[in-house]
Protein backbone atom coordinates (compact mmCIF):
# COMPACT_ATOMS: atom_id res chain seq x y z
CA UNK A 1 0.00 0.00 0.00
CA UNK A 2 2.75 2.44 0.96
CA UNK A 3 4.87 1.53 -2.06
CA UNK A 4 1.94 1.87 -4.45
CA UNK A 5 1.27 5.44 -3.37
CA UNK A 6 4.82 6.66 -2.81
CA UNK A 7 7.13 4.77 -5.17
CA UNK A 8 7.13 7.65 -7.67
CA UNK A 9 7.92 10.18 -4.92
CA UNK A 10 10.73 7.97 -3.65
CA UNK A 11 12.11 7.67 -7.18
CA UNK A 12 11.93 11.46 -7.59
CA UNK A 13 13.70 12.10 -4.28
CA UNK A 14 16.51 9.67 -5.14
CA UNK A 15 16.97 11.20 -8.57
CA UNK A 16 17.03 14.79 -7.27
CA UNK A 17 19.43 13.82 -4.49
CA UNK A 18 21.90 12.28 -6.95
CA UNK A 19 21.66 15.31 -9.26
CA UNK A 20 22.22 17.71 -6.36
CA UNK A 21 25.28 15.75 -5.25
CA UNK A 22 26.61 15.84 -8.81
CA UNK A 23 26.24 19.63 -8.96
CA UNK A 24 28.00 20.01 -5.60
CA UNK A 25 30.92 17.85 -6.71
CA UNK A 26 31.10 19.66 -10.05
CA UNK A 27 31.40 22.92 -8.12
CA UNK A 28 34.14 21.37 -5.98
CA UNK A 29 36.21 20.31 -8.99
CA UNK A 30 35.54 23.34 -11.22
CA UNK A 31 38.14 25.57 -9.56
CA UNK A 32 40.91 23.07 -10.32
CA UNK A 33 39.78 22.54 -13.93
CA UNK A 34 39.30 26.24 -14.74
CA UNK A 35 42.87 26.81 -16.08
CA UNK A 36 42.25 24.02 -18.60
CA UNK A 37 38.95 25.52 -19.73
CA UNK A 38 39.82 29.23 -19.87
CA UNK A 39 36.11 30.13 -20.04
CA UNK A 40 35.40 30.75 -16.38
CA UNK A 41 35.63 28.90 -13.11
CA UNK A 42 32.07 27.63 -13.26
CA UNK A 43 31.73 27.15 -17.01
CA UNK A 44 31.07 23.41 -16.68
CA UNK A 45 28.55 24.04 -13.92
CA UNK A 46 26.61 26.48 -16.10
CA UNK A 47 26.59 24.02 -19.00
CA UNK A 48 25.41 21.21 -16.72
CA UNK A 49 22.58 23.40 -15.45
CA UNK A 50 21.47 24.07 -19.03
CA UNK A 51 21.41 20.34 -19.75
CA UNK A 52 19.57 19.81 -16.47
CA UNK A 53 16.93 22.32 -17.56
CA UNK A 54 16.51 20.58 -20.93
CA UNK A 55 16.43 17.18 -19.26
CA UNK A 56 13.84 18.41 -16.76
CA UNK A 57 11.61 19.51 -19.62
CA UNK A 58 12.04 16.12 -21.32
CA UNK A 59 11.27 14.36 -18.03
CA UNK A 60 8.05 16.33 -17.47
CA UNK A 61 6.87 15.99 -21.08
CA UNK A 62 7.48 12.23 -21.24
CA UNK A 63 5.84 11.74 -17.84
CA UNK A 64 2.63 13.25 -19.28
CA UNK A 65 2.82 11.93 -22.86
CA UNK A 66 1.28 8.47 -23.25
CA UNK A 67 4.11 5.96 -23.64
CA UNK A 68 1.94 3.86 -25.95
CA UNK A 69 1.89 6.77 -28.40
CA UNK A 70 5.64 7.18 -27.98
CA UNK A 71 6.20 3.55 -28.96
CA UNK A 72 4.56 4.18 -32.32
CA UNK A 73 7.54 6.36 -33.25
CA UNK A 74 10.01 3.58 -32.41
CA UNK A 75 11.19 2.94 -36.02
CA UNK A 76 11.75 6.67 -36.57
CA UNK A 77 13.67 7.02 -33.30
CA UNK A 78 15.96 4.14 -34.29
CA UNK A 79 16.45 5.67 -37.73
CA UNK A 80 17.39 9.08 -36.31
CA UNK A 81 19.80 7.42 -33.86
CA UNK A 82 21.48 5.48 -36.66
CA UNK A 83 21.89 8.63 -38.77
CA UNK A 84 23.44 10.54 -35.85
CA UNK A 85 25.83 7.67 -35.15
CA UNK A 86 26.87 7.60 -38.80
CA UNK A 87 27.49 11.36 -38.77
CA UNK A 88 29.95 10.86 -35.91
CA UNK A 89 32.06 8.65 -38.18
CA UNK A 90 32.23 11.15 -41.05
CA UNK A 91 35.50 13.14 -41.06
CA UNK A 92 35.11 16.86 -40.27
CA UNK A 93 31.55 16.22 -39.07
CA UNK A 94 32.05 14.03 -36.02
CA UNK A 95 34.20 15.27 -33.16
CA UNK A 96 37.08 13.08 -32.00
CA UNK A 97 38.11 13.08 -28.34
CA UNK A 98 41.10 10.91 -27.38
CA UNK A 99 40.93 9.32 -30.82
CA UNK A 100 37.29 8.20 -30.58
CA UNK A 101 34.66 9.75 -32.92
CA UNK A 102 31.69 9.75 -30.55
CA UNK A 103 30.46 13.36 -30.53
CA UNK A 104 28.66 15.90 -32.68
CA UNK A 105 29.14 19.63 -32.17
CA UNK A 106 26.61 22.37 -32.81
CA UNK A 107 27.14 26.03 -31.84
CA UNK A 108 29.90 25.09 -29.40
CA UNK A 109 27.83 22.39 -27.67
CA UNK A 110 28.68 18.70 -28.04
CA UNK A 111 26.29 15.76 -27.96
CA UNK A 112 26.98 12.03 -27.79
CA UNK A 113 24.45 10.17 -29.99
CA UNK A 114 25.21 6.79 -28.39
CA UNK A 115 23.20 7.97 -25.36
CA UNK A 116 20.12 8.37 -27.57
CA UNK A 117 20.91 5.01 -29.18
CA UNK A 118 20.51 3.24 -25.81
CA UNK A 119 17.04 4.70 -25.31
CA UNK A 120 16.13 4.08 -28.95
CA UNK A 121 17.08 0.42 -28.55
CA UNK A 122 14.80 0.09 -25.52
CA UNK A 123 11.85 1.82 -27.20
CA UNK A 124 12.15 -0.20 -30.41
CA UNK A 125 12.46 -3.61 -28.74
CA UNK A 126 9.56 -2.81 -26.38
CA UNK A 127 7.41 -1.75 -29.33
CA UNK A 128 8.30 -4.75 -31.51
CA UNK A 129 8.12 -7.44 -28.83
CA UNK A 130 4.93 -5.97 -27.38
CA UNK A 131 3.27 -5.90 -30.79
CA UNK A 132 4.43 -9.43 -31.64
CA UNK A 133 3.91 -10.97 -28.21
CA UNK A 134 2.11 -14.01 -29.63
CA UNK A 135 5.03 -14.67 -31.98
CA UNK A 136 7.81 -14.21 -29.43
CA UNK A 137 8.84 -17.87 -29.62
CA UNK A 138 9.04 -17.86 -33.40
CA UNK A 139 12.45 -17.50 -35.02
CA UNK A 140 11.52 -14.94 -37.66
CA UNK A 141 9.25 -12.45 -35.88
CA UNK A 142 10.39 -13.18 -32.34
CA UNK A 143 14.15 -13.25 -32.86
CA UNK A 144 15.49 -12.53 -36.34
CA UNK A 145 13.81 -9.23 -37.17
CA UNK A 146 14.33 -7.49 -33.80
CA UNK A 147 17.99 -8.56 -33.89
CA UNK A 148 18.40 -7.45 -37.49
CA UNK A 149 16.91 -4.02 -36.76
CA UNK A 150 18.91 -3.27 -33.59
CA UNK A 151 22.32 -4.89 -34.11
CA UNK A 152 23.35 -2.12 -36.56
CA UNK A 153 23.10 0.34 -33.66
CA UNK A 154 25.48 -1.80 -31.62
CA UNK A 155 27.91 -2.09 -34.53
CA UNK A 156 27.91 1.67 -35.08
CA UNK A 157 28.60 2.31 -31.39
CA UNK A 158 31.37 -0.31 -31.43
CA UNK A 159 32.82 1.36 -34.53
CA UNK A 160 33.20 4.49 -32.40
CA UNK A 161 35.40 2.40 -30.06
CA UNK A 162 32.80 2.79 -27.30
CA UNK A 163 32.88 -0.83 -26.17
CA UNK A 164 31.43 -0.08 -22.74
CA UNK A 165 28.23 1.39 -24.18
CA UNK A 166 28.09 -1.48 -26.66
CA UNK A 167 28.21 -3.94 -23.76
CA UNK A 168 25.41 -2.07 -21.97
CA UNK A 169 23.24 -2.11 -25.10
CA UNK A 170 23.91 -5.82 -25.54
CA UNK A 171 22.81 -6.46 -21.96
CA UNK A 172 19.63 -4.41 -22.47
CA UNK A 173 18.80 -6.30 -25.65
CA UNK A 174 19.24 -9.72 -24.04
CA UNK A 175 17.21 -8.83 -20.94
CA UNK A 176 14.28 -7.35 -22.90
CA UNK A 177 14.12 -10.28 -25.31
CA UNK A 178 14.38 -12.76 -22.44
CA UNK A 179 11.50 -11.07 -20.61
CA UNK A 180 9.50 -11.00 -23.84
CA UNK A 181 9.65 -14.80 -24.02
CA UNK A 182 12.15 -15.42 -26.82
CA UNK A 183 13.27 -19.04 -26.86
CA UNK A 184 16.54 -19.54 -25.02
CA UNK A 185 17.95 -21.72 -27.79
CA UNK A 186 17.86 -18.60 -30.02
CA UNK A 187 18.80 -16.07 -27.36
CA UNK A 188 21.70 -17.69 -25.50
CA UNK A 189 24.21 -17.44 -28.39
CA UNK A 190 23.63 -13.66 -28.59
CA UNK A 191 25.38 -12.63 -25.34
CA UNK A 192 28.09 -15.26 -25.83
CA UNK A 193 28.92 -14.11 -29.36
CA UNK A 194 28.52 -10.46 -28.39
CA UNK A 195 30.82 -10.57 -25.35
CA UNK A 196 33.42 -12.64 -27.21
CA UNK A 197 33.28 -10.18 -30.10
CA UNK A 198 33.79 -7.21 -27.77
CA UNK A 199 36.69 -8.94 -26.02
CA UNK A 200 38.39 -9.97 -29.25
CA UNK A 201 37.97 -6.54 -30.82
CA UNK A 202 39.51 -4.93 -27.74
CA UNK A 203 42.59 -7.10 -28.21
CA UNK A 204 43.20 -5.54 -31.64
CA UNK A 205 42.97 -1.97 -30.32
CA UNK A 206 46.33 -1.14 -28.68
CA UNK A 207 44.79 1.26 -26.15
CA UNK A 208 42.17 -1.30 -25.05
CA UNK A 209 44.76 -4.10 -24.88
CA UNK A 210 46.93 -1.92 -22.62
CA UNK A 211 43.94 -1.43 -20.31
CA UNK A 212 43.46 -5.19 -20.05
CA UNK A 213 47.14 -5.62 -19.20
CA UNK A 214 46.95 -2.90 -16.56
CA UNK A 215 43.81 -4.49 -15.08
CA UNK A 216 45.46 -7.90 -14.76
CA UNK A 217 48.73 -6.47 -13.36
CA UNK A 218 47.82 -3.14 -11.71
CA UNK A 219 50.98 -2.71 -9.63
CA UNK A 220 53.21 -3.14 -12.67
CA UNK A 221 51.36 -0.43 -14.63
CA UNK A 222 50.43 2.07 -11.93
CA UNK A 223 52.66 4.70 -13.57
CA UNK A 224 51.37 4.31 -17.15
CA UNK A 225 48.19 2.63 -18.42
CA UNK A 226 46.92 1.77 -14.95
CA UNK A 227 47.66 5.21 -13.54
CA UNK A 228 44.04 6.45 -13.50
CA UNK A 229 42.58 3.51 -11.62
CA UNK A 230 45.52 3.44 -9.21
CA UNK A 231 44.98 7.11 -8.34
CA UNK A 232 41.26 6.43 -7.93
CA UNK A 233 42.01 3.80 -5.32
CA UNK A 234 44.31 6.24 -3.54
CA UNK A 235 41.50 8.80 -3.48
CA UNK A 236 39.00 6.32 -2.07
CA UNK A 237 41.47 5.14 0.54
CA UNK A 238 42.46 8.67 1.56
CA UNK A 239 38.91 9.65 2.46
CA UNK A 240 38.42 7.04 5.15
CA UNK A 241 35.04 6.92 6.89
CA UNK A 242 34.31 10.64 7.16
CA UNK A 243 36.38 12.12 4.31
CA UNK A 244 38.78 15.03 4.15
CA UNK A 245 36.01 17.59 3.87
CA UNK A 246 34.17 19.09 0.91
CA UNK A 247 36.65 20.79 -1.40
CA UNK A 248 39.72 19.33 0.30
CA UNK A 249 40.51 16.57 -2.17
CA UNK A 250 44.18 16.23 -3.08
CA UNK A 251 43.72 13.81 -5.99
CA UNK A 252 41.66 16.31 -7.97
CA UNK A 253 44.73 18.58 -8.15
CA UNK A 254 45.78 17.04 -11.50
CA UNK A 255 46.68 13.65 -10.01
CA UNK A 256 43.46 11.88 -11.02
CA UNK A 257 42.18 12.59 -14.57
CA UNK A 258 38.48 13.01 -15.37
CA UNK A 259 37.54 13.95 -11.80
CA UNK A 260 34.29 15.59 -12.87
CA UNK A 261 33.09 12.95 -15.34
CA UNK A 262 33.89 9.24 -15.23
CA UNK A 263 35.95 9.31 -12.03
CA UNK A 264 33.84 11.58 -9.85
CA UNK A 265 33.00 8.74 -7.44
CA UNK A 266 36.56 8.47 -5.98
CA UNK A 267 36.57 12.23 -5.33
CA UNK A 268 33.26 11.86 -3.48
CA UNK A 269 34.86 9.15 -1.36
CA UNK A 270 37.93 11.28 -0.69
CA UNK A 271 36.04 14.42 0.29
CA UNK A 272 32.88 13.02 1.90
CA UNK A 273 33.98 9.60 3.07
CA UNK A 274 32.92 5.98 2.94
CA UNK A 275 29.44 6.58 4.36
CA UNK A 276 28.46 8.87 1.48
CA UNK A 277 29.79 6.44 -1.13
CA UNK A 278 27.77 3.64 0.47
CA UNK A 279 24.74 5.93 0.46
CA UNK A 280 25.21 6.43 -3.29
CA UNK A 281 25.29 2.66 -3.85
CA UNK A 282 22.16 2.33 -1.70
CA UNK A 283 20.49 5.13 -3.68
CA UNK A 284 21.06 3.34 -6.98
CA UNK A 285 19.79 0.11 -5.44
CA UNK A 286 16.59 1.83 -4.28
CA UNK A 287 16.22 3.51 -7.68
CA UNK A 288 16.49 0.10 -9.34
CA UNK A 289 13.88 -1.38 -6.98
CA UNK A 290 11.54 1.54 -7.65
CA UNK A 291 11.93 1.04 -11.38
CA UNK A 292 11.25 -2.68 -10.97
CA UNK A 293 8.14 -2.02 -8.88
CA UNK A 294 6.73 0.39 -11.45
CA UNK A 295 7.55 -2.05 -14.22
CA UNK A 296 5.71 -4.93 -12.54
CA UNK A 297 2.52 -2.86 -12.46
CA UNK A 298 2.60 -1.68 -16.07
CA UNK A 299 -0.73 -2.11 -17.88
CA UNK A 300 0.60 -4.10 -20.86
CA UNK A 301 3.54 -6.16 -22.04
CA UNK A 302 5.12 -3.27 -23.96
CA UNK A 303 5.10 -1.21 -20.77
CA UNK A 304 6.73 -4.02 -18.82
CA UNK A 305 9.49 -4.35 -21.41
CA UNK A 306 9.95 -0.58 -21.59
CA UNK A 307 10.30 -0.25 -17.82
CA UNK A 308 12.62 -3.25 -17.69
CA UNK A 309 14.93 -1.81 -20.32
CA UNK A 310 15.11 1.61 -18.66
CA UNK A 311 15.79 0.14 -15.23
CA UNK A 312 18.49 -2.16 -16.60
CA UNK A 313 20.10 0.72 -18.53
CA UNK A 314 20.53 2.94 -15.48
CA UNK A 315 21.45 0.13 -13.08
CA UNK A 316 23.96 -1.49 -15.44
CA UNK A 317 25.69 1.80 -16.25
CA UNK A 318 25.96 2.70 -12.56
CA UNK A 319 27.30 -0.75 -11.72
CA UNK A 320 29.91 -0.64 -14.48
CA UNK A 321 31.09 2.85 -13.49
CA UNK A 322 31.49 1.81 -9.85
CA UNK A 323 33.29 -1.36 -10.94
CA UNK A 324 35.75 0.61 -13.10
CA UNK A 325 36.67 3.20 -10.45
CA UNK A 326 37.21 0.46 -7.85
CA UNK A 327 39.37 -1.60 -10.27
CA UNK A 328 36.88 -4.45 -10.55
CA UNK A 329 36.79 -3.93 -14.33
CA UNK A 330 39.28 -2.63 -16.90
CA UNK A 331 39.29 1.13 -17.27
CA UNK A 332 36.40 2.36 -19.44
CA UNK A 333 34.89 5.79 -19.91
CA UNK A 334 31.33 5.53 -18.58
CA UNK A 335 29.64 8.36 -16.63
CA UNK A 336 27.90 7.75 -13.32
CA UNK A 337 24.19 8.44 -13.97
CA UNK A 338 22.86 11.78 -12.64
CA UNK A 339 26.20 12.61 -10.94
CA UNK A 340 28.93 12.79 -13.58
CA UNK A 341 29.37 15.90 -15.68
CA UNK A 342 27.99 15.33 -19.16
CA UNK A 343 24.83 16.67 -20.74
CA UNK A 344 24.12 13.78 -23.11
CA UNK A 345 23.89 11.19 -20.36
CA UNK A 346 21.98 13.48 -18.00
CA UNK A 347 19.42 14.31 -20.68
CA UNK A 348 18.93 10.62 -21.54
CA UNK A 349 18.60 9.53 -17.91
CA UNK A 350 16.06 12.26 -17.13
CA UNK A 351 14.04 11.34 -20.21
CA UNK A 352 14.12 7.68 -19.15
CA UNK A 353 12.91 8.55 -15.64
CA UNK A 354 10.10 10.58 -17.22
CA UNK A 355 8.96 7.43 -19.04
CA UNK A 356 9.00 5.54 -15.74
CA UNK A 357 6.78 8.23 -14.20
CA UNK A 358 4.42 7.77 -17.13
CA UNK A 359 4.31 4.03 -16.54
CA UNK A 360 3.51 4.72 -12.89
CA UNK A 361 0.64 7.05 -13.81
CA UNK A 362 -0.92 4.35 -15.99
CA UNK A 363 0.00 1.45 -13.71
CA UNK A 364 -2.55 -1.09 -12.56
CA UNK A 365 -2.51 -1.42 -8.76
CA UNK A 366 -4.68 -3.46 -6.44
CA UNK A 367 -6.00 -0.33 -4.72
CA UNK A 368 -7.84 0.68 -7.90
CA UNK A 369 -11.51 -0.26 -7.64
CA UNK A 370 -12.91 0.13 -11.12
CA UNK A 371 -10.48 0.97 -13.90
CA UNK A 372 -11.99 2.57 -16.96
CA UNK A 373 -10.64 -0.16 -19.22
CA UNK A 374 -9.62 -3.58 -17.96
CA UNK A 375 -6.00 -4.30 -18.82
CA UNK A 376 -5.38 -6.90 -21.47
CA UNK A 377 -3.72 -10.08 -20.20
CA UNK A 378 -0.08 -10.48 -21.12
CA UNK A 379 2.72 -12.90 -20.42
CA UNK A 380 6.35 -11.97 -19.82
CA UNK A 381 9.23 -13.57 -17.96
CA UNK A 382 9.85 -11.58 -14.77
Amino acid sequence: MFMQRNVAYLLLIIMLGLIALGLVMLTSTSAMLAPLDMSGVYSNLRKQCVWLFLGGIACVVLSRYDYQKLLRFAPWIVGVSAVLLILCLIPHVGVRVNGSPRWLRLAGWTYQPSELAKLALIIFLSWWMGKNQRHAREFTRGFFWPIACTVPLLLLVAKQQDLGTTLIMLGIMVVIMFCAGVRLVYLLPVPIVGVLGILLSSLFIPQRLARWTAFLHPELHKDDTGYQQWQALIALGSGGLSGLGLGNSRQKMYYLPEVNTDFVFPIIGEELGLWVTLAIVLAFLILTLCGGWITLHSPDSAGVLLGTGITVMIALQAMMNLAVVTSLMPCKGLPLPFISYGGSNLLTCLAAIGILFNLHRQGVYQTQRAPALAPQPYSVRM
